[in-house]
């Protein structure tokens, strides 16, 4: 551990000294991910970056180029503080500070994504095609968003209309080597005059996967997504209709690939284990998978008046969860003689059957805000937000009973300008009401913000922001009673489970001049009933049994992030340092929390047509573990990418490609699912695409 701090700590000296500071105020110029300009949408008055008295991340997607953008894991890489959850590359759960599921808020094309109602193992299953931007904040947000928002939001932006008349189209292909992958998508956009109009359409057909042990079975996925919008513009009306559907299927691997590290030759030269037999057994095997399907709609409308303004935008969303194979775990990891031709008929029979596992989660939501009007000390926000879910099963297996789900929130906020000093000040009231044929009962919270920030000089900004949040239980923690796959253990719910309750002190310096933009974030948040999962001893159709149970915990951190240029023009870097540390308070660590991380980029520009760049990724071990995790051995990782611009018929023709684990190492990430089936991460994979626009 202390190794790897020490190399960590000498690459920053060694980059500090490439440069020279001019302490300057920042210009647009300013080597950034994102101007200090940037508007952002995620929090509640529209300012700037720079402005914000909440600390911001934003990505553009469109300036990272295909390659970086085709999920959210990569498009969010360079930001500190998040980290994902992984089942294979098919499966991707945001982890912001050690938070993760539905302890973190995603808003997608302006609603609230609710998919992480169903359990753990579940990723966000959104494609980032047709994506603008994505904003992310860390730290409870309650006071705007409501329930669950205790770790974070990820705010995801829809691809915006043209400005001007005319039509846009664009082609954009990928093709991974690793896992014969294909990634295809069409857009169209247009304007005319008051009235807008886009339509995407992307593809995906991705294989297994392969590491340092050969192809890892089962983990393969598909995906078809498509997007659609209109737009109408006026000079005192706005209204925005979206669409996206989204259907994928993922590959699950069975529990025997832990077996495979220890299925040495010795095995296969038995007599009695030749390589028929060996082909005939995996073929036995059930193959468990998942279909999802995901629609949402949302229209969203803005009154403009003198000097206010009314927001209103309705939400309709529909969540479609199958489960197929594998649900049957007793006495099917042996395959020994017991295991008859009979056994073989009843699986085929469940195979060709429907879905084992059948849920519909449906949520309609209406979320208003009026802004009084404004003036140069004082800007007021009031609003508020209804929400109706209701999760209905279909299938012969019920993880969670069908429920329904009830809020409501109201709150308001306002900013404060003073001369050296802003100051924002929040506060919410919200209700939640769940209801089961044998179980109602309602979880209220009162949750309050206060942020300063203050300017330092012409070119730094120091901000200091409290929030507390809130987060009731959700309908797998209360109810479930069944096998999750996706994270191999039996789990059983507990009504009885209290609300989660945050509090976070988070403090942030950002320095900016022409050469560097530093900044460092510290933070401390502190829940009360923190609800984990917890290891009975026991098990239950040959898993683990895990209960719900709560206790109080904390989690603390550190993050540093710099970057600017060197003294070579063509050559620019960003870098980043984070330390977290989860536990509870009686005792112990908490799950999933991420190592020691260290990255850093280097972009190379020797010409307008061409870009390069070159990627470190070092985590250290993790050695503080929860109850039933394992320890993670530290890894380094090396990427390389490219991209290079043509003219062709007078439109741009971008190419792409990218080397991602260059030297192949054999490497397992604390936060994968797959850790304890003993299987590694992903090895090399080559990525070549393009893009044309005309």
């Amino acid at each position: 551990m202390m190794k790897n701090i020490y190399s960590i700590i000498l690459g920053l000296i060694l980059i500090f000294n490439i440069n020279k500071i001019n302490a300057q105020e920042a210009t647009n110029d300013t080597i950034l991910p994102v101007s200090l300009q940037e508007v952002v949408v995620s929090t509640p008055f529209n300012e700037s970056i720079q402005n914000n008295v909440i600390k911001v991340d934003k990505v553009n997607l469109n300036e990272l180029g295909f390659l970086k953008s085709q999920s959210l894991s990569k498009a969010l890489y360079n930001v500190p503080g998040i980290s994902f959850i992984t089942t294979g590359p098919g499966i991707q759960k945001p982890n912001i500070r050690g938070l993760s599921g539905n302890r973190v808020v995603t808003v997608f094309q302006n609603i609230r994504f609710e998919n992480m109602q169903w359990g753990d193992e579940h990723g966000l299953e959104i494609h980032t095609s047709g994506i603008s931007s994505i904003e992310l904040i860390k730290g409870p947000m309650s006071v705007l968003y409501g329930s669950d928002a205790i770790g974070g939001v990820i705010y995801i932006s829809p691809e915006k209309y043209l400005k001007e008349n005319g039509l846009k189209v664009d082609i954009e292909s990928l093709y991974n080597t690793n896992y014969s992958g294909i990634t295809s998508s069409l857009g169209l956009n247009t304007t005319i005059n008051k009235f807008s109009l886009l339509a995407r359409a992307s593809i995906i057909d991705n294989g297994d996967y392969e590491n340092a042990d050969g192809i890892v079975e089962n983990t393969k996925f598909d995906m078809a997504d498509l997007k659609f919008g209109i737009g109408f513009n006026s000079k005192g009306f706005e209204s925005d209709l979206r669409l996206n559907f989204n259907a994928s299927t993922i590959g699950i691997p069975h529990e025997e690939h832990g077996d495979h590290d220890d299925h040495d030759d010795d095995d296969h030269d038995d007599d009695d284990h030749d390589d028929d037999d060996h082909d005939d057994e995996h073929e036995e095997e059930e193959e468990s998978y998942q279909e999802l399907e995901n629609t949402v709609i949302s229209w969203r409308n803005s009154l403009k008046f003198n000097k206010s303004e009314l927001q209103v935008t309705l939400g309709l969303s529909e969540n479609l969860r199958k489960e197929f194979g594998h649900h049957e775990e007793e006495g099917h990891d042996d395959h020994d003689d017991d295991h008859d031709d009979d056994d073989h008929d009843d699986h085929e029979e469940h195979e060709e059957g429907e879905a084992h596992i059948d849920m519909q989660l449906q949520t309609t939501s209406l979320d208003f805000k009026y802004l009084f009007p404004k003036s140069d000390k004082f800007e007021f926000i009031l609003g508020g937000s209804i929400l109706n879910q209701e999760n209905t099963n279909f299938g012969e297996e019920e993880l969670i009973p069908n429920a329904e789900k009830q809020d409501l929130g109201f709150y308001g906020i306002s900013h404060v300008h003073l001369n050296k000093l802003d100051l924002m000040v929040g506060f919410r009231g919200d209700q939640r009401d769940i209801t089961t044929n044998s179980f109602n009962k309602s979880y209220s919270s009162f949750t309050a913000s206060l942020g300063l920030k203050k300017n330092l000089g012409s070119s730094s900004v120091l901000r200091l922001n409290y929030a507390s949040g809130y987060r009731a239980p959700n309908l797998s923690e209360l109810f479930a009673d069944g096998v999750h796959h996706g994270t191999a253990r039996y789990e059983i719910g507990n009504d009885r489970l209290l609300v989660e309750k945050t509090n976070q002190i988070d403090l942030s310096l950002q320095t900016y001049s022409d050469m560097i933009t530093f900044g460092v974030d510290v933070f401390y948040n502190f829940c009360n009933n923190h609800i984990f999962l917890n290891p009975t001893g026991s098990s239950m159709e040959g898993m683990p049994v895990y209960n719900y149970s709560q206790a109080d915990s904390n989690i603390s951190g550190i993050e540093v992030m710099m970057s600017g240029k060197t003294n070579l023009d063509w050559l620019t870097y960003n870098t980043s340092l984070e330390y977290l540390s989860g536990k509870l308070e009686e005792g112990g660590y908490l799950p999933l929390i991420s190592p020691l991380t260290f990255k850093l980029d280097f972009d190379l520009d020797f010409n307008q047509a061409g870009t390069y760049e070159i990627g470190l990724l070092s985590k250290a071990n993790q050695n503080d573990v929860s109850d039933f995790e394992t320890s993670t051995e530290s890894y380094s990782l090396v990427d390389i990418s490219g991209s290079y611009m043509l003219n062709l018929a007078n439109n741009d023709l971008n190419l792409f490609w990218s080397v991602s684990n260059l030297f192949d190492k054999e490497y397992v990430d604390h936060l994968s699912r797959l850790k304890t089936l003993n299987i590694h991460d992903m090895g090399r994979n080559i990525s070549v695409g393009l893009k044309y626009s005309f």
